[in-house]
């Protein structure tokens, strides 16, 4: 057997007992009168796990705070066990949680907590999002009038819609703010998230008629169609004034990126 394969057997048997607790690779691993190889071995596996579990509790504190110590453990434990890091950072070994908390026998009879979960991942991903300039509210006057109806918007690379169906923002917002949190109801409702031009996060609920506009526009859909969406809200004789008065608040907030009437693919980020 040659260096190298000898190398990526190590390896895998070293995985095998991070991630399985395999003992095979305890047979290469030299003792001494302090630690035998098991003990040895033992310290890697136990740092592992506390390892996971600081990316854990540091991607996920409100949630942390709501569950409390004894619940936390227990979604930690499982989360671990259920699913093994397989990726190259561990800023991405949370992703699946919220799935795990949606399928898991304990933790999927309450889906508060599941969507709480898919709550502060979303804001991970906003603050996450590549920088691009964002376009001001003086760029409306240097659209041409004949491409207006041709127009679409590129959002900045951090905004999202989020969509809930329990208080699960609200139940957030308390635990942030250290006050004791609602009890869990459902309340369907849909948030816009985003990454301010300070770099802080944001979030706010969206109206109805401001989700299909954001809906349209993330689905590669001009202003032609939303000014139709529009009327149909608030009908025609407002629907211009409306629609404009929603495209300035967006170029102030810094959700778009860039005004254009060139056609683009659909690039919907939407959480549910």
């Amino acid at each position: 057997m040659s260096h190298s394969t000898r190398l990526h057997l190590r390896q895998q048997q070293m995985m095998a007992a991070l991630l399985a607790g395999d003992q095979a690779i305890t047979e290469h691993i030299a003792g001494d009168q302090n630690l035998n190889a098991e003990q040895r071995l033992s310290i890697y596996q136990s740092g592992y796990r506390l390892r996971l579990r600081e990316v854990i509790d540091n991607d996920h504190p409100v949630l942390g705070s709501y569950l409390g110590d004894d619940l936390f453990e227990q979604m930690v434990d499982g989360y671990i066990e259920a699913v093994p890091s397989r990726y190259r950072s561990l800023r991405h070994y949370c992703d699946p949680l919220p799935e795990y908390l949606q399928q898991d026998s304990f933790f999927s009879q309450y889906p508060h907590i599941a969507e709480l979960a898919k709550f502060e991942r979303s804001l991970l991903s906003s603050f996450d999002a590549p920088d691009r300039d964002t376009a001001a509210v003086s760029s409306l006057q240097q659209l041409p009038p004949e491409i207006w109806p041709q127009l679409q918007l590129r959002f900045h690379p951090s905004l999202q819609l989020f969509t809930s169906y329990y208080n699960s923002v609200e139940i957030w917002q308390a635990i942030k703010a250290e006050q004791r949190p609602p009890d869990p109801t459902p309340q369907p409702a849909c948030w816009v998230i985003w990454r301010n031009r300070e770099r802080l996060t944001e979030f706010r609920s969206a109206p109805p008629l401001e989700q299909r506009l954001i809906h349209s526009f993330f689905q590669g859909d001009n202003f032609t169609t939303a000014a139709e969406l529009t009327a149909a809200e608030v009908g025609e004789a407002t629907a211009a004034a409306e629609l404009l008065n929603i495209l300035v608040r967006w170029l102030e907030l810094g959700w778009i990126a860039q005004l254009t009437d060139e056609a683009a693919p659909p690039s919907l980020k939407e959480v549910e």
